[in-house]
Formats: C-alpha cells, sequence, structure tokens
C-alpha cells in the first residue's frame, strides 16, 4: 500500500510549493484566509473531499445556531 500511494506522488513535487502556499496565506486580508488550503502535486481527490466535508461540517455548525463561527469579524 505504501509503494503505491508513493507512486502517487510525481517526481517533480516540490516541496517548496508548501512553503509558497504558506506565504501566500499569511498575506491575504484577516477574514479573507479559506479554511483550508491544498497543495497536492499528485491530485489524488483530496481537495475535493475536504471540499465535500467542509461543506457539511459547516451545514451542521449552521444548524446548531453556531454559524457566527465560521466567519471572523474584524
Amino acid at each position: 500500500m505504501l509503494k503505491g500511494l508513493a507512486a502517487l506522488e510525481p517526481g517533480d513535487a516540490d516541496p517548496a510549493d508548501v512553503a509558497a502556499a504558506i506565504v501566500d496565506l499569511v498575506a491575504m486580508p484577516h477574514g479573507s484566509r479559506p479554511l483550508r488550503v491544498h497543495v497536492d502535486p499528485s491530485q489524488d481527490g483530496a481537495e475535493i473531499v475536504n471540499g465535500v466535508a467542509d461543506r457539511v461540517r459547516a451545514q451542521l455548525i449552521e444548524r446548531i445556531g453556531l454559524a457566527d463561527l465560521l466567519h471572523p469579524k474584524a
């Protein structure tokens, strides 16, 4: 299983892409930062799965009356 997962990563994947994503995230104005950022050179579908999970989680938070937690106030 580990060999199969490792084979999904492209040989030219650059760990510096993670640092660049962090720099971009920190540079965003307060209140505009996303809940999650993906750096996924293998394009394994994690971004789609996490997007669905985040949406369902947000709906639950809204349903229990805590929607104000989803968006920071300046």
